[in-house]
């Protein structure tokens, strides 16, 4: 995570719950995430004959065409609860919450709109040899396009913390020899950057144990979901005419988990920085990426 990253994380948390997460005994708080609706809006085909022939000439030119796929519309559902679920600092529940959950400080609601699941198709002729004459096949290949947008809001007062929007385009996807492959890649590559996002928005952050030389041990383990070859930046803190200031140091890769709170780290950059900022007494810490 980069610092203006950090500094946008660190003002949500804020929001979240008036300042009850700047506790120490609450930084790494796991929140229930509730998949609460799911509304698919796929764009509604032109019955006009002019937009009719405009989209067949662009297939033909582009040698593509597209298909949306509603029957993968649970599918989705699934790849964003699965997403949330792997996040370090969620844990996805696919229905409604429990009363208690709903009074909790640490539960969301996530609505999901669907705009988009759709396969792109298109249609090779290839050339080939054999026993010395010359032969033409053609084949089909697909490719997976899912668009997302999440309404994140805070179980507690409804307010909205989020709105993500997730995009699986061409630029994501490989072209496939089935429907079903090119989907199941869009679906993994979704569920991928919902995780990614959540744990953005929560990092987990953690303290330096001891430092020796190029290794550092830390207070995150096992319990917070940590695993061998996770990377993490290490920033300084310190006050400054009543403001807290905040200067990214150093980065961590964690070499092994050897705890439920306690893993060793290679100090993969800026290891003289770190020692300087450890030998003055300054307070570190550590954030996931």
């Amino acid at each position: 995570m980069n610092f203006k990253r950090f500094l946008v994380v660190s003002g949500l948390l804020l929001v979240l719950a008036s300042g009850a997460y700047a506790q120490d005994d609450d930084r790494n708080a796991v929140f229930v995430a509730s998949m609460n609706s799911l509304t698919y809006t796929p764009k509604q085909e032109s019955s006009k004959v002019g937009a009719v022939i405009g989209e067949i000439a662009a297939a033909v030119l582009s040698g593509t065409s597209s298909r949306q796929q509603p029957a993968y519309e649970s599918a989705v559902r699934a790849a964003i609860v699965r997403g949330m679920s792997d996040s370090f600092r969620l844990r996805a529940v696919d229905g409604p919450l429990t009363e208690e959950e709903k009074n909790s400080p640490y539960a969301f609601y996530v609505d999901a709109t669907v705009s988009n699941i759709s396969s792109s198709t298109k249609t090779e002729t290839q050339t080939y040899e054999e026993k010395g004459e010359k032969k033409t096949r053609t084949r089909t290949y697909y490719r997976g396009e899912i668009g997302v947008t999440l309404l994140v809001k805070n179980a507690a007062d409804d307010a909205v913390v989020g709105s993500p929007a997730f995009n699986i385009s061409a630029y994501d996807s490989s072209w496939f020899e089935t429907v079903e492959g090119a989907m199941n890649s869009a679906l993994k590559t979704l569920s991928r950057d919902v995780c990614r996002y959540f744990d953005a928005m929560l990092p987990l952050t953690g303290a330096l144990l001891e430092l020796n030389g190029k290794e550092a041990y830390i207070d995150l383990g096992f319990s917070h979901g940590i695993g061998k070859g996770q990377v993490l930046d290490v920033f300084s803190i310190r006050e400054i005419a009543g403001k807290t200031a905040r200067k990214q140091i150093a980065k961590l890769k964690v070499k092994s988990v050897e705890g439920d709170e306690i893993s060793l780290c290679k100090v993969s950059a800026g290891a003289k920085d770190l020692q300087a900022a450890v030998a003055a007494g300054a307070e570190i810490v550590i954030v996931t990426k």
